[in-house]
């Protein structure tokens, strides 16, 4: 396939296993607000430990993804345990973000009286979220988000490096050479996939995404 010379935003997913044979086309995806639903949606577990919010993150990233990122109502009401999420700010002055990708927080949902002056990471506790010292020991929410957004700005060709430089998973001559790679362009199959990835798109810093579609022949 040749390089397209247009920069893309770059959303990058875990490699699909086991196919028998793989043809890879270039869409457009058109950027809209959907409701989430389907196969691609975060999964969130909450081990039964506590920690204080630094160490819960470092766990959470080597277990799982990273901290509890809740982007909105929906996501907040996915899960209903007490503790730690991924919301910090690095003092008063500065905004809150999520700790997966430092993105800025867009929703919030604050119980009264939050976010407080002395608290600079965020628990869960009734479905409300509230502000505390970061060294307090609580239970926490972890999450596994199948999708990661890149913004930057990349060629069809850098997007693909960039995907599968993302943490390798065995680059000692695997069975198949695409299961070197944790991560790869990603690969939309279903509605539900696209509905998905739409929604995750919304955070892009351009106004097209590049992806693959994978059509599967038996």
């Amino acid at each position: 396939m040749a390089s397209s010379p247009r920069a893309l935003t770059v959303i990058c997913h875990p490699p699909v296993e086991n196919t028998m044979t793989k043809m890879c086309i270039f869409i457009q995806l058109l950027l809209f607000l959907s409701p989430v639903c389907g196969q691609l949606k975060v999964a969130y577990d909450s081990p039964s430990v506590i920690m204080t919010c630094r160490d819960a993150q470092a766990y959470c990233r080597h277990n799982y993804t990273d901290l509890a990122t809740v982007r909105n109502k929906q996501e907040n009401e996915h899960f209903i345990d007490y503790g730690w999420i991924g919301l910090y700010r690095e003092d008063a002055a500065s905004p809150w973000k999520w700790s997966q990708g430092d993105e800025i927080a867009t929703f919030t949902m604050w119980d009264t009286n939050e976010p407080n002056a002395q608290g600079n990471c965020v628990f869960k506790n009734n479905g409300k979220w509230i502000a505390s010292d970061c060294d307090k020991e609580r239970y926490f929410t972890c999450c596994t988000d199948p999708l990661v957004l890149v913004k930057e700005n990349k060629t069809w060709e850098e997007a693909l490096d960039h995907c599968r430089s993302l943490d390798r998973v065995n680059t000692n001559n695997p069975t198949f050479s695409y299961w070197n790679h944790r991560y790869d362009l990603v690969t939309l199959i279903s509605p539900f996939d696209h509905t998905y990835a739409r929604e995750r798109a919304q955070e892009a810093t351009t106004d097209e995404v590049g992806q693959f579609a994978t059509l599967y022949l038996y």
